[in-house]
């Protein structure tokens, strides 16, 4: 197996691991990045072949353009995900003065 796919796994899973076990949501947010990456990184490994054609002679290998057009699409994506649950973060820690998750879970089966 390449290293650069060890990598790409330990990535991912550094990131789900910290999404399953953070209680504060900006750690939640950051973890879900990184997992995020990790996946957008496994896309790019996967989209390179050395035996893609190509017009131009001179080149031995490369990777294809499309699937990383559709990359940065989701980068973008993300990043518009991040701002929104920052917000709702924002929001949440206004009203209810935590970030924790199991604190504002109580606040709200009280209410």
């Amino acid at each position: 197996m390449n290293i650069y796919y060890i990598i790409t796994l330990s990535i991912i899973l550094i990131g789900l691991f910290g999404i399953i076990t953070k209680k504060d949501l900006i750690l939640i947010f950051i973890n879900l990045g990184v997992f995020q990456e990790g996946i957008v990184l496994f896309f790019v490994l996967l989209a390179y072949d050395e035996n893609s054609p190509i017009i131009t002679t001179h080149l031995q290998s490369y990777a294809d353009p499309l699937i990383h057009s559709f990359l940065l699409t989701v980068i973008v994506i993300g990043f518009a995900n991040l701002a929104l649950m920052l917000v709702f973060a924002m929001i949440l820690s206004s009203k209810f003065k935590t970030l924790e998750v199991d604190e504002i879970e109580k606040k709200v089966k009280k209410q």
